[in-house]
């Protein structure tokens, strides 16, 4: 419940943040600077992840939680532009300190045979980020200005942190590097991470196949506007309906899946990789829908099954590091893919972004294949 909240809390705020600089400043570049101010802080999470690994991640979690609902308060006074890209990168800071909080709570709270449904669950709360968080962002933003739609968010984590105070302390385990620095743990999570074969195909992976298919970040509005010829009414339903298809993965498995954590990863990749080219091939906005349900339901499956494997394969000791990693992983292997998305659409077409993206998607399916093939037997 508290994810819920916060996550679609979170959704609105970056939709109207997004909608006020791109309304005040007038320009692609600043709104690029405000993404860039929400994402190059999450380059930091194998160090802020040993956080979790340290502290009680009852008393963290609420912490983060109640910081984020008073930096959000200072950002719907609307400051300068400057001051209002510092405080979105302090955001950014605090959100990839509670991520691997919150990975590194849940093994401690449900037993291990209950890990693959709990995360599902978990999954649920985050992909309403994607589903519902920009859809009341934008109304919001249109009914009353972005400043209500930024104490919304930070009225959320205030929410989040009240029920977070309910669940069961979480203390740290006692471990051999618990001397170390946070950079000096970081160096030794890294080297853990990359000496199991299954935690370093996952990390991988993530960084490889978002490198290719998170092109349809940039791509799928000129696909629906211009190759297709649909309205911004249209082009918001498609985005929707890939939230859709997150909801629906995360639900499928809540009910109960026969399928292993890796074998679910593998199946995720195909899902991703199969929507992504069939997005490219639609003939019509209708077969793009279909195809964006697909995709996200490749998204939805890989939140649960990776945070899985984690929880089964990652000591606790070393989790809130290894987690924090998966999440620079991705975070640098979308950054790769929407920094290369506008030079390829402009210098091909939206149709040949996303079937490059599909066949680098492919590429990194088959490597992966063996590996998550092998661990989902055992």
């Amino acid at each position: 419940m508290a994810l819920a909240l916060s996550y679609t809390g979170s959704g609105a705020a970056l939709v109207a943040l997004t909608l006020y600089v791109q309304q005040t400043q007038g320009s692609g570049t600043a709104v690029a600077a405000l993404l860039i101010a929400e994402g190059a802080p999450r380059m930091l999470g194998p160090l802020v992840g040993g956080l979790a690994e340290r502290l009680e991640l009852r008393r963290l979690m609420v912490g983060v939680d109640l910081s984020q609902a008073a930096v959000f308060a200072m950002i719907a006074l609307l400051p300068p532009f400057a001051v209002l890209l510092g405080l979105a990168a302090i955001t950014a800071i605090l959100q990839t300190t509670y991520g691997p909080a919150r990975t590194t709570a849940v093994p401690a709270l449900v037993e291990s045979d209950e890990l693959l449904r709990a995360n599902a669950l978990t999954g649920m709360a985050q992909n309403l980020y994607v589903a519902l968080g920009p859809l009341i962002g934008g109304l919001l933003f249109a009914a009353v200005g972005a400043a209500p739609a930024l104490l919304f968010n930070a009225a959320t984590f205030v929410a989040s942190a009240l029920l977070t105070t309910r669940m069961p302390a979480v203390t740290p385990e006692p471990h051999d590097e618990g001397r170390e620095g946070l950079l000096a743990g970081a160096r030794t999570g890294f080297r853990y991470a990359m000496s199991e074969p299954l935690t370093r195909t996952v990390v991988l992976t993530m960084f490889a196949i978002l490198s290719f298919i998170a092109l349809d970040n940039v791509a799928l509005v000129f696909l629906v506007r211009e190759t297709l010829g649909g309205s911004a009414a249209s082009y918001g339903l498609v985005s929707a309906v890939f939230g859709v298809g997150m909801l629906v993965a995360s639900l499928t498995i809540a009910r109960g899946s026969r399928f292993s954590a890796a074998h679910l990863f593998l199946i995720s990749l195909f899902f991703s990789t199969a929507g992504t080219l069939l997005t490219g091939l639609a003939p019509a906005i209708a077969a793009v829908v279909v195809a964006q349900l697909i995709s996200g339901s490749g998204n939805g499956i890989d939140i649960v099954a990776n945070e899985t494997i984690l929880h089964q394969q990652v000591p606790r000791r070393m989790l809130g590091r290894v987690a924090g990693l998966l999440s620079t992983a991705t975070s640098a292997g979308m950054a790769i893919s929407m920094g290369l998305g506008g030079v390829i659409v402009d210098a091909t077409s939206p149709r040949a972004a996303f079937l490059i993206a599909a066949a680098g998607g492919a590429a990194v399916m088959a490597a992966a294949a063996p590996v998550l093939l092998r661990a989902g037997r055992r």
